[in-house]
């Protein structure tokens, strides 16, 4: 095979790797909301196994309402499967010839039948405080939300989230379902580029050193980063699996300089 031909076959690859290998986000959130006034908040999507579980903790919940002082069964947060996400979505009483355009918003979300709900503000304690954990028992993709049914009434509140499955040794995972083998397919893609710049270095540098131009080198050196990538990415993804979250803004600048190459 030409050195030229082997140069845009292992670009080829290259682009198809780093296309295809994006890393996840971790699933340990900690947000704040200042006069949030929105009627639904998404947190996170997670896909759960039949041992799976959200851990939510709120502090310093506030209120503060134009209208009259709301319902505290009025707001609270639900989970919502991808199964039941459209139907949730679109559920509104039929049109008839005397109201050919319902008005969809007929009640409270949390009141759906196609929603989980967790717990409402009416669970807080005196100070605005709550903290459980509950067990989600049916595998399937979940959307964590918050819904706020109270017109006209703004939320103060300090959110932490935690999604993760449950190992058979009784060990959190922390990467959804859908993400469990990343670690294993960066750990693959990072094998793969050792075997490749050794056989490259090999073939080019040493076999036909005489031929060698600057493009074989550039090529190492594009296959060098690459394999640092994958073998930080992997890192950082099994971190996340027993952590719940990433190493940090380290650990990303150094897999951005290296996808640069």
């Amino acid at each position: 095979m030409a050195p030229a031909d082997a140069a845009r076959r292992l670009l080829l690859l290259l682009a198809v790797a780093g296309a295809v290998l994006r890393p996840a986000a971790a699933e340990i959130k900690q947000e704040s909301f200042k006069d949030d006034s929105r009627g639904t908040i998404l947190f996170e999507k997670f896909g759960f196994s039949h041992r799976g579980s959200v851990s939510i903790a709120l502090t310093g919940a506030k209120v503060v309402s134009k209208l009259a002082k709301p319902e505290p069964a009025q707001l609270g947060f639900f989970l919502l499967s991808d199964e039941a996400l459209f139907e949730a979505i679109y559920e509104q009483p039929p049109p008839t010839d005397l109201n050919p355009n319902p008005d969809p918003n007929t009640g409270c979300v949390l009141n759906s039948r196609y929603v989980i709900p967790l717990f409402t503000f009416g669970d807080l304690d005196a100070t605005g405080n709550y903290s459980k954990t509950f067990p989600v028992s049916h595998p399937d993709e979940y959307s964590l939300f918050f819904a706020n049914c109270a017109p006209e009434t703004a939320v103060t509140m300090e959110v932490r989230t935690d999604m993760y499955n449950t190992n058979p040794d009784g060990t959190k995972d922390y990467l959804s379902v859908g993400q469990a083998p990343v670690p294993t397919i960066y750990a693959f893609f990072a094998l793969g580029y050792v075997a490749f710049l050794a056989a490259w270095l090999y073939l080019t540098l040493y076999h036909n050193r005489l031929s060698a131009h600057r493009i074989h080198h550039l090529m190492s050196c594009l296959l060098l980063a690459r394999m640092l990538y994958c073998i930080s990415a992997a890192e950082d993804q099994h971190y996340i699996r027993v952590a719940g979250s990433s190493h940090g803004p380290s650990c990303r600048t150094r897999r951005r300089r290296c996808s640069w190459w």
